[in-house]
């Protein structure tokens, strides 16, 4: 039976007419509620009828195949944590990905031996399995003359020794530096979260031990994103592409905003903190 002058007047019961479009009772009344399927006037639920001219549209449109919207994956979810020595060839293959032969694996374990004084420089966002490695974030504390002196170009980067890496084993203030921020190119989301992650871990360690200051260089396209996140502040003394992030100033960026307010809640600033205005 089709579409006909008959069927404009005609309502049907929904078994009929879910079964014309060979599709189940909830899926049907969808159609109703969004009004694509009329209902006949002044009957009760139930024993409503719906409009057999409404269920040959719908059936026409369906049989026409029209494209349906592309179904889009949910993202799987994934493990954040400090990278351990197992996910050290997780990590490289995420590099490798991203930046094919111009992987320097020499300077890689220079990286890996600044963990023998402290094992959590790195953050990074795994499949549960922690077979892959979809982002990373590595932050690595030192004194803030060494810094200095890296950022500008007085020391090289693979020049830090792995006694100069600070252990977070004594209280107070720390510096830090951003060295890598990597991410899949589909996943640029993980850095955020994993920049979450990190604040969480300061957030538990204070008020014995807190940051004053996060320095980075603009060296890639995730550590732009992430400067630019932060709002940090350029340091063209050092460095056309060096930044400060000082963490005594009021924030411009929400999240740091976000983290400053619950480190005053939890306890009173220290003096580093407290931020004076000229």
């Amino acid at each position: 039976m089709g579409r006909n002058k008959k069927t404009q007047d005609e309502f049907v019961p929904w078994s009929q007419g879910a079964e014309i479009l060979g599709m189940k009772r909830t899926t049907f009344f969808h159609y109703v509620r969004t009004g694509q399927i009329r209902s006949e006037p002044d009957r009760q639920p139930r024993d409503g009828r719906y409009s057999l001219e409404d269920i040959y549209i719908i059936k026409e449109r369906r049989e026409q195949g029209k494209p349906r919207k592309p179904y889009k994956k949910r993202p799987a979810s994934v493990l954040m944590d400090w990278l351990q020595p197992s996910d050290i060839p997780a990590g490289l293959k995420l590099d490798y990905l991203l930046y094919h032969e111009n992987i320097d694996l020499a300077e890689a374990a220079v990286y890996q031996a600044w963990r023998r004084n402290n094992n959590l420089l790195t953050m990074g966002a795994f499949s549960k399995d922690r077979s892959e490695c979809l982002a990373y974030l590595q932050l690595v504390p030192l004194h803030e003359q060494t810094i200095l002196d890296i950022l500008g170009g007085k020391r090289e980067e693979n020049s830090i020794k792995p006694e100069e890496v600070l252990a977070y084993d004594k209280p107070g203030a720390y510096t830090l530096v951003g060295i890598s921020a990597v991410c899949h190119p589909e996943r640029p989301d993980l850095l955020f979260r994993l920049l979450d992650k990190i604040t969480d871990f300061w957030l538990e360690q204070y008020p014995e031990r807190y940051i004053t200051k996060v320095y980075a260089q603009a060296v890639s396209k995730s550590g732009d994103m992430l400067i630019q996140h932060l709002f940090m502040a350029p340091r063209p003394d050092l460095a056309p592409n060096a930044y400060e992030l000082n963490l005594a100033r009021p924030a411009a960026s929400r999240v740091i905003r976000r983290f400053q307010e619950k480190l005053t809640a939890k306890a009173p600033l220290p003096p580093e903190l407290q931020y004076t205005f000229p």
